[in-house]
């Protein structure tokens, strides 16, 4: 990626999170999510379809707030959404767009100042949308081919049960950052499928890189905030090697996550969590995408064998 439009992705993604916790501390959490999740699908689609997808999948993840139950309920039928979508050809910008996901953050936001939240969500959206735009980033990736119905149905059912395992275990059984589990879920079922297996591999060489760096350096210093300013040089780096490498941008992206999440949990801590979520990500997602090519064998051969050219 030109470092011109790196520097536009900083400025649409990275200035809100940054301008909102230096004025309102953990609201910074929504506007991460809604710049974030914006720019990513503006680069699918136009700003307009793209805000109405951030919007939707935002109000999905609000009903979530204080409610870690209710995400079972609503992470399922997110799922069969996102299925849908892909039938029209926009799978890709809806499931990018759940990358940063509310549903999987929002018991990190103070669920006492919902108004607040909303407000620096929808702004947060709008100037991500908006910077995106003017920088001639959106709409940039190819279109995506529009799938056939059966194959959005079984996409839908592995993605729908994908994504209820993994937001239930993950916040069961991976203590406070338990949404990677489904963070990395949803990474891995971006389209194309095609290429499932190999972008699993390169994400988990990429996280086993990254992790294993921040955490060597996480040893030479007790204060985070040595590590911090490792994590504002990785994440433009990240993007800069993007497309050339998809593993060197992982590798980057998971220090600057982690060198920002070491100001509130120790590196020890993150490491393992990082590591066992993308390990436990990789090993649900071999049975769940067996399950879907037997199903896509049995209902329609051919769009199996197009997975495969």
């Amino acid at each position: 990626m030109p470092w011109k439009a790196v520097a536009a992705t900083m400025l649409a993604a990275a200035l809100p999170p940054i301008v909102c916790g230096l004025l309102f501390g953990k609201l910074a959490i929504a506007a991460l999510i809604a710049s974030m999740s914006a720019h990513l699908a503006a680069k699918d689609v136009r700003p307009g379809t793209a805000g109405l997808i951030v919007f939707s999948t935002g109000l999905a993840g609000f009903v979530c707030l204080g409610q870690p139950d209710m995400t079972l309920l609503v992470a399922p039928m997110v799922g069969i959404a996102a299925a849908s979508a892909g039938h029209y050809g926009f799978a890709r910008p809806v499931i990018r767009g759940l990358i940063f996901w509310t549903i999987f953050t929002s018991f990190l936001m103070p669920a006492d100042q919902p108004e607040a939240l909303f407000l620096v969500y929808c702004l947060s959206m709008l100037w991500s949308l908006t910077v995106t735009h003017l920088a001639g980033l959106s709409a940039t990736m190819p279109p995506e081919e529009a799938a056939s119905s059966q194959y959005s149905v079984v996409f839908g059912a592995v993605f729908a049960v994908g994504l209820a395992i993994s937001v239930y275990v993950g916040q069961r059984h991976f203590g406070a950052h338990g949404f990677w589990f489904p963070l990395t879920f949803v990474a891995l079922c971006l389209p194309p499928h095609g290429q499932l297996f190999s972008r699993t591999l390169q994400r988990g060489v990429g996280t086993v890189v990254g992790t294993l760096i921040l955490f060597g350096l996480g040893q030479l210093t007790a204060n985070p905030w040595w590590l911090a300013p490792i994590g504002v040089v990785a994440l433009p780096l990240g993007f800069r090697i993007l497309p050339m490498s998809y593993t060197g941008f992982i590798t980057c992206l998971t220090i600057t996550v982690l060198a920002f999440l070491n100001i509130a949990t120790d590196i020890d801590t993150l490491a393992f969590e990082r590591l066992a979520t993308m390990g436990a990500a990789a090993v649900m997602m071999a049975p769940l995408a067996a399950l879907g090519a037997l199903a896509l064998w049995l209902i329609k051969p051919e769009a199996l064998r197009a997975l495969q050219e």
